[in-house]
């Protein structure tokens, strides 16, 4: 009976082979769009490469069914690759090190680490935008360190004994005029005044710090936070001149000054650009922003609309939402996943009770009978832009009304350079300077921060302040060297085991209602246990400690690759040869001499686009006969 049936499946397998033979065959390639899976290629034979190992436990802690078993040596060493974190980081701060300053128990020499490349840490410790984190290797296992709450806890503890190693420079007899003290050109000033050159920064504005003073709320950035850190740059010598607005800079130079740097913020606010966007009940952004700021406080109403999804408009409408404002929402034509602030600002914003409205823009501002009303428009996603983000396009006849007391723009803002400067700028307003050296077409003078970039973040002001400062130096006859070494030499490199598991430890609040009707700090920083806890999950990937051991349960894994996907160092291999005889035996352990990477191998299309593109590209067979109505 078996048989019969056997051949007669044989049978039927032989008429369609037959049947199809002369055909062609129909295929269809999966979108790119829609595949849901890991690139990774999968193979049968798992490689490692000794030399390329650190020993960072990444893949032994990335594998689901533990079945790799690692054992290092407890002493390590600089390993010569760019830790992710550090690279990522626009002034390039040395977070792997000053991490490892606070799990040793000394938050004074990490905040020695972090003042080598900032001369504004706290606050960066408070609202860095910690681009650092996305690098962060420890996200391919579970969540990525986070960073910029350690540098707080460090700074938060901070004794100055950094200031033991600083150096200045003689006096250099060059005069320096920097326009705007936000952080572009606090940084320049801060390091050309070590260099030896006499510094003066001029700044519009009643207050020190730029769009960190008036464009940050206090309950993210408190004031004596920013003032400590300039009061810092003051004593050492950079004069700082507020309610003084400059028309020329040719009058600089009669003025003596043998350079100058252009750091003027970004704070022009964009209009809807909808009709009645101007007038009674709407604000710009950075305008309402400011104001508040500065002392000036408004009453809103009981309710207002933001418009925009970045971190000007979350600050925008928790601001509102302690002004007063009993029911502020946020407009936003893409989804969440586009948007492009903080994840962490936007959860506060929910918190605070700030509705989110997504898929929807406006479409004109009406006033009827003393009355403001904004009408939008339904908005669904279409193909991609620039940016990588999908385009946001309107639904015919979808249009809707609100009732509002005020509309505040937060769609974007732009520098505000005079006229007067005579110098070049693109259709963006941002002035035109060379990308090596952020020199302007006019001699002597320099300019970067958002005056260059456009609306950036506080690093990346910091980041394009050392580069000015640099170049500045060489241009007044210097070396342009700007290093600091602040902190003492490292000691030898102790790790005994994993780096811990787990997850970040909680961020703490204040209270619920005090956030609602204070602009008092929100955030809490954390505890010695709850930093050295954090710690303890870096991986060090920085550091190379030797492997003593590195086995593979052969019998339990089912070589998904993911040990391959999670590995920074490309340590891992996957081949495509022959399946071992004994893949299935259970107790079937493979040393690391059985895996060494051998000389030759086909290793998988995952971190080698050389490979993957000589794949053959994903398809599936479609039965054209199956497709016939009947």
């Amino acid at each position: 009976m078996a048989g019969n049936i056997f051949g007669a499946g044989m049978l039927k397998g032989l008429g369609v082979t037959f049947k199809n033979i002369l055909k062609r065959p129909v295929t269809v390639q999966y979108p790119e769009q829609r595949l849901n899976v890991s690139r990774r290629e999968r193979g049968t034979v798992l490689a490692w490469s000794m030399e390329k190992c650190t020993g960072c436990y990444t893949c032994q802690q990335a594998c689901p069914h533990k079945c790799i078993s690692i054992e290092t040596s407890s002493e390590g060493q600089k390993y010569d690759a760019v830790v992710p974190c550090v690279q990522r980081c626009p002034a390039h701060v040395d977070a792997a090190r000053y991490i490892r300053c606070i799990a040793s128990g000394k938050p004074e020499e990490a905040v020695a680490v972090i003042r080598e490349k900032l001369p504004l840490p706290s606050v960066c410790a408070y609202i860095c935008a910690h681009p650092c984190e996305n690098n962060c290797n420890r996200g391919d296992i579970d969540e990525p360190i986070s960073i910029r709450k350690l540098k707080r806890y460090a700074i938060d503890r901070d004794n100055g004994m950094w200031k033991a190693n600083v150096r200045q420079s003689p006096a250099s007899g060059k005069k320096v005029a920097v326009i705007g003290a936000g952080p572009a050109g606090l940084t320049v000033a801060y390091y050309l005044a070590r260099k030896g050159h006499s510094v003066t920064v001029f700044e519009a504005l009643p207050a020190t710090g730029g769009m960190m003073k008036v464009g940050i709320p206090d309950y993210r950035l408190p004031p004596e936070i920013l003032e400590g850190d300039i009061k810092e740059i003051e004593d050492i010598g950079v004069s700082i001149k507020t309610d003084f607005r400059i028309e020329s800079v040719d009058k600089l130079f009669d003025d003596g000054y043998n350079a100058v740097f252009v750091g003027v913020g970004a704070h022009q606010a964009m209009a809807l650009g909808v009709p009645g966007d101007t007038g009674d009940g709407v604000l710009g952004g950075v305008d309402f922003l400011r104001e508040v700021n500065l002392g000036n406080h408004r009453k809103l109403g009981k309710r207002v609309a933001v418009i925009g999804g970045g971190n000007t408009a979350i600050d925008c409408a928790r601001t509102a939402v302690r002004e007063g404002a009993e029911e502020v929402s946020l407009i936003y034509r893409r989804t969440r996943a586009e948007m492009p602030a903080a994840p962490e600002e936007i959860e506060e914003a929910v918190d605070e009770g700030v509705k989110l409205v997504f898929l929807a823009a406006p479409s004109r501002v009406l006033r009827q009978d003393g009355k403001l009303q904004l009408e939008c428009v339904r908005m669904k996603l279409g193909a991609e832009d620039s940016s990588g983000r999908r385009r946001p396009e309107q639904i015919a006849g979808s249009e809707y009304l609100i009732e509002l007391e005020h509309i505040i723009s937060a769609v974007s803002q732009s520098p505000i350079v005079p006229k007067e400067f005579a110098l070049s700028t693109d259709r963006g307003s941002r002035l035109i300077v060379d990308s090596e050296t952020l020199a302007s077409a006019k001699t002597g003078v320099y300019a970067g921060g958002d005056a260059v970039l456009g609306p950036a973040t506080v690093i990346e002001c910091i980041a394009q302040g050392r580069l000015a400062a640099s170049s500045m130096d060489k241009y007044l006859g210097g070396d342009g060297d700007i290093r600091e070494t602040l902190a003492t030499p490292e000691s030898p490199l102790q790790r005994i085991g994993a780096p811990r598991e787990g997850f970040r430890p909680h961020n703490d609040t204040i209270e619920h209602d005090r956030r609602l009707s204070t602009f008092e700090g929100v955030e809490i920083g954390w505890s010695k246990e709850d930093a050295e806890s954090e710690c303890g999950r870096c991986l060090r990937c920085d550091i190379q400690y030797k492997p003593e051991k590195w086995e593979l349960k052969g019998g339990q894994c089912i070589y998904c690759g993911l040990c391959v996907e999670a590995c920074p160092f490309d340590a891992l291999y996957m081949g495509t040869e022959y399946e071992r005889s004994s893949y299935r035996l259970s107790e079937q352990t493979l040393p690391k001499e059985e895996l060494l990477t051998p000389q030759k191998r086909q290793a998988s299309g995952y971190y080698h686009s050389e490979i993957a593109r000589t794949l053959p590209e994903q398809t599936l067979c479609i039965d054209k006969t199956k497709d016939k109505k009947k």
